[in-house]
């Protein structure tokens, strides 16, 4: 009979740790979809998760359309570029900043360009004609 006690508060506790982590991939999957919104607001969030996340998976997304100028009015944004945002997010995923402070009001292409070099290097693109990095208006 303790032995019946003692596996239903383990089942339970399992069940809710893999009920966190399916809805935690479902996050990172609309994460990933904001990636490509025109929705600033979107953006910066799914930027600011997944780099929190170190969602290497999202590499790729991060670098297209990565230069940006576009700033938030969100106050958690303010002031930010949607190139900064999306170049944190992958100084967080990289784990280095490479000894380069991002510049966060304006496209900073040197840095854009470390990360296109980065992403190469580590195999999360081919080449860097995989992806079209420039912001269309």
């Amino acid at each position: 009979m303790n032995q019946i006690n003692l596996a239903l508060p383990q089942a339970s506790c399992f069940l809710v740790l893999i009920t966190f982590y399916l809805n935690s991939c479902n996050d990172k999957d609309i994460y990933k979809r904001d990636l490509l919104s025109n929705d600033i607001d979107k953006i910066d969030e799914a930027c600011f998760k997944l780099g929190e996340a170190k969602d290497t998976s999202a590499v790729k997304l991060l670098l297209i359309n990565i230069l940006d100028p576009r700033m938030s009015t969100n106050l958690r944004y303010k002031g930010m570029t949607v190139n900064y945002c999306r170049l944190g997010a992958l100084r967080k995923i990289a784990g280095t900043d490479f000894g380069r402070k991002i510049d966060q009001f304006k496209v900073d292409t040197i840095a854009t360009n470390i990360y296109l070099d980065w992403a190469v290097r580590k195999g999360y693109i081919r080449n860097t004609g995989e992806v079209d990095i420039y912001y269309k208006r």
